[in-house]
């Protein structure tokens, strides 16, 4: 049964389990489901509907499991006084293994604890396999829980970067970096983690050239300049500072010790 694909195609009916989903182990409220499923503007009848929608999907996770319809009932797919819940043991369902395990890498990176940091970070981020299935044509609050965990994976690729640089493993996290300063070209601590990535990989006017770049497009396409750190981090390269190598401070740190000096 592992080469079956359960997942409804119906759209609301998609909907309803990214609801479910998403709030694993609390009860949605009734007023939730119209609301998403009808965008504010649920007909008499859209109760009755939502009835027909769970009994589906509670039919699809007999099929999926192999339980009895009084198993799913009672312990997968849960009617509550005014709302459904959606049971999901440790381990059982990857976006809450992944927030449990961001937050622990976050704990150990600010403990300086780099090596377990990015063991857990590696973890957490192997977790994710794409991008969150989520009918976009249906309601907000599902888009709302999914941009949040893309920002949320968008931060602990970052933290797992850091914690590589901070671990001496600069030469592993250029490629990933460059990558990234190309996806997101507003974000300057982006571009900073770049630039000492690439100094030392002992590609200083490598780093020098991210800056001159990054500035010459903020002028061109914003009549902007660079932050006040990323200032004083270039006029630190240039100068060689070995403040740069100093792999003991995390990039805000740095990034403000190298402010106050340049």
């Amino acid at each position: 049964m592992d080469d079956v694909d359960f997942t409804p195609t119906a759209p609301r009916l998609r909907a309803v389990l990214s609801l479910l989903v998403l709030n694993a182990n609390r009860v949605v409220p009734t007023s939730v489901f119209l609301d998403e499923l009808w965008d504010g503007a649920a007909p008499p009848s859209a109760r009755g509907t939502l009835q027909t929608y769970v009994f589906h999907l509670r039919k699809l996770f007999e099929q999926a499991l192999g339980e009895s319809s009084r198993h799913v009932m009672r312990e997968v797919l849960v009617t509550r006084m005014d709302g459904y819940l959606m049971r999901v043991g440790d381990g059982q369902f990857d976006v809450r293994e992944f927030e449990c395990l961001v937050d622990r890498g976050a704990f150990e990176l600010a403990a300086g604890e780099v090596e377990q940091a990015s063991a857990t970070l590696r973890r957490a981020l192997d977790l994710w396999r794409g991008p969150i299935s989520v009918d976009w044509s249906v309601g907000t609050k599902a888009r709302a829980h999914a941009a949040r965990l893309d920002e949320l994976r968008y931060r602990a690729l970052l933290m797992f970067l850091e914690a590589n640089l901070c671990a001496g493993r600069h030469l592993e996290v250029v490629g990933e970096l460059a990558s990234l300063q190309v996806e997101e070209p507003s974000q300057q601590t982006v571009h900073a983690m770049f630039m000492i990535a690439l100094h030392r990989s002992d590609r200083t006017s490598g780093a020098l050239t991210v800056f001159r770049r990054l500035a010459e497009r903020m002028r061109e396409d914003l009549g902007l300049r660079p932050s006040g750190r990323l200032q004083s981090l270039h006029r630190a390269l240039l100068a060689e500072d070995p403040l740069l190598d100093d792999r003991r401070l995390r990039i805000e740190p740095l990034l403000d010790q190298l402010a106050a000096k340049w």
